[in-house]
C-alpha cells in the first residue's frame, strides 16, 4: 500500500468513527440506535428487483459496501460475514439476511453481482444502481469511497479506496453497531443474538 492510499484509509476510518460518537437518540444501552446513519435510499437488487428500506425491515441485515473486484479487504470480509452468519442456528439464519451494497455499478451489474455473491452463499443479497444512486446511499450510511487513479491504458482495471465497515441494522433497519473489517466473529454473533 503506498503512503497515499494509506493516509486516504486513515481519513476514512476516522470519518467513519466519528459518526459513531454522538449518535444516539435514547439512553446508552448495550446497542444503541444510531441516528445518523442510514435513511431513504432506491438501489436494485442482484435480480434487477426494487430494493429500499422497506426490504431492510422485518429481519436483522449484515450489511457491507465494497465492490467485486476488490483484491482484498471485500472479499476476505464478506467472507467472514456470511461465515458468521452460518454459525447461527437455521432458525437464527432465517431472521437474518446478508447484504452486499456496490459502488462500482458501472462493473458490478445485477447478474454479475448475483454470480460473484453465489460463491460465498445464494443468499446474500447484492444491491447496485447508477452512480447516482449508489452515491446517496452512501452518504447515508456515511460510506467514503474514492476511485484510484489507472495506468493508461488500464482504465477498466480501476480499485477503491474505501471505508470498510459491516454494520448490524435492527429489524427496523435502524444501524445499531459498525463493526470493522477484521471483526472479532464470537462479538458478532453475541450482538446479533442479542437483537433477536
Amino acid at each position: 500500500m503506498n503512503v497515499a492510499v494509506g493516509r486516504i484509509t486513515a481519513i476514512f476510518t476516522l470519518f467513519a468513527l466519528s459518526l459513531l460518537l454522538p449518535a444516539c437518540s435514547e439512553p446508552r444501552t448495550e446497542l444503541p440506535v444510531n441516528t445518523r446513519l442510514g435513511g431513504d435510499f432506491s438501489m436494485v437488487d442482484q435480480d434487477g428487483k426494487p430494493f429500499g428500506p422497506a426490504d431492510l425491515q422485518g429481519k436483522l441485515s449484515l450489511m457491507f459496501f465494497g465492490f467485486t473486484q476488490c483484491p482484498d479487504i471485500c472479499p476476505a470480509t464478506l467472507a467472514r460475514t456470511v461465515g458468521v452468519w452460518k454459525e447461527l442456528t437455521e432458525r437464527q439464519r432465517e431472521q437474518v439476511q446478508v447484504v452486499f451494497v456496490s459502488f462500482d455499478p458501472q462493473r458490478d451489474t445485477p447478474a454479475y453481482l448475483k454470480e460473484y455473491l453465489a460463491f460465498f452463499d445464494p443468499g446474500v443479497i447484492g444491491l447496485t444502481g447508477s452512480a447516482e444512486q449508489v452515491a446517496s446511499m452512501a452518504r447515508g450510511y456515511g460510506v467514503v469511497y474514492l476511485q484510484e487513479d489507472t495506468q493508461p491504458g488500464r482504465e477498466q482495471d480501476y480499485l477503491f479506496s474505501h471505508s470498510d465497515f459491516v454494520y448490524l441494522l435492527d429489524q427496523q433497519g435502524r444501524v445499531r453497531k459498525l463493526f470493522k473489517s477484521d471483526f472479532d466473529g464470537e462479538e458478532l454473533i453475541n450482538d446479533v443474538r442479542s437483537l433477536l
